[in-house]
């Protein structure tokens, strides 16, 4: 049932053996034919390793739907993912996998614009199950609360929950502190290739996920106003349009970030202010 919720949008690919039919169909949905085809997608890294057209090759001799899928889960995503320079990275976050995510259509950063100008913003968390973002990156954080997309409890009320605090949503995130990699924590990820990280230069960044044991949090800007309802570390926010995504972090094979991190903390937000610069549409 989990997974009828959280995999959302369902693919809609057309059968590249007839056009005038859906290989994947959102009103008959197959889950494992969609998983046998995310198997087939070559990683990222082997990608650019080698032509498109060998590479298009090689998946549709695997599988014919795996090249049509990865076509549509390219085209299907609505955010603006940058990968961040390492001096532009937030070092505290201790990850290599950084990026500006800007996802809010133009209306959403708009309203978000004015609420601003009225009430201010400041910076928090937003941890969530790997599986998660795959929702996230298409249809924006949403008001989970009371609904069946809700995994945690709604403790505090509807709304988007967020935390000042890193420690908490890593929680949310499924990230501990003793993190074990599990075959049953991994995800339905095409990223494949963990073999490769004993074949990795000792000290040299890795500049590609190789991981399925994949952990990730958002850094969101929230409206200062009224509406954000504060519970201790705890923040809820009843309007999805006083919430923005920034950034994203990333976290493999055990990798764990800093618990101690508080965005209220002069340091940490002057540092977020330097990283986020003039690239966002608020400014």
């Amino acid at each position: 049932v989990l997974k009828v919720v959280i995999f959302e949008p369902y693919p809609s690919v057309v059968d590249p053996n007839d056009p005038q039919m859906l290989a994947f169909n959102p009103r008959k949905k197959n889950y494992d034919r969609v998983m046998k085809a995310l198997d087939s997608i070559t990683s990222i890294r082997e990608m650019t390793q080698a032509p498109y057209l060998e590479i298009k090759k090689q998946m549709d001799k695997q599988d014919p739907l795996a090249h049509p899928l990865l076509q549509w889960v390219i085209s299907s995503n609505r955010s603006h993912i940058v990968k961040l320079p390492v001096n532009r990275q937030l070092k505290f976050m201790h990850t290599p996998h950084q990026f500006l995510l800007l996802s809010s259509p133009p209306a959403k950063e708009s309203n978000f614009r004015a609420a601003k100008k009225l009430f201010g913003s400041t910076f928090a968390f937003h941890g969530s199950h790997i599986e998660n973002w795959h929702s996230i990156l298409r249809n924006g954080l949403v008001v989970a609360s009371n609904t069946r997309l809700q995994l945690h409890g709604a403790m505090y009320g509807s709304g988007i929950y967020l935390s000042p605090l890193s420690s908490i949503s890593f929680g949310y995130s499924g990230m501990n502190k003793k993190q074990k990699v599990s075959a049953k924590d991994e995800p339905a990820s095409s990223s494949k290739g963990s073999n490769t990280l004993q074949s990795q230069k000792k000290g040299q960044q890795s500049q590609f996920l190789q991981s399925r044991n994949l952990k990730c949090i958002a850094l969101c800007e929230v409206i200062t106003s009224p509406d954000l309802h504060k519970h201790g570390e705890i923040w809820v926010v009843p309007n999805t349009d006083h919430v923005c995504t920034r950034f994203f972090f990333v976290y493999e094979d055990g990798q764990v970030g800093d618990t101690s991190i508080n965005t209220q903390e002069g340091g940490i937000h002057k540092e977020i202010l330097r990283v986020i610069g003039n690239q966002t549409a608020t400014g």
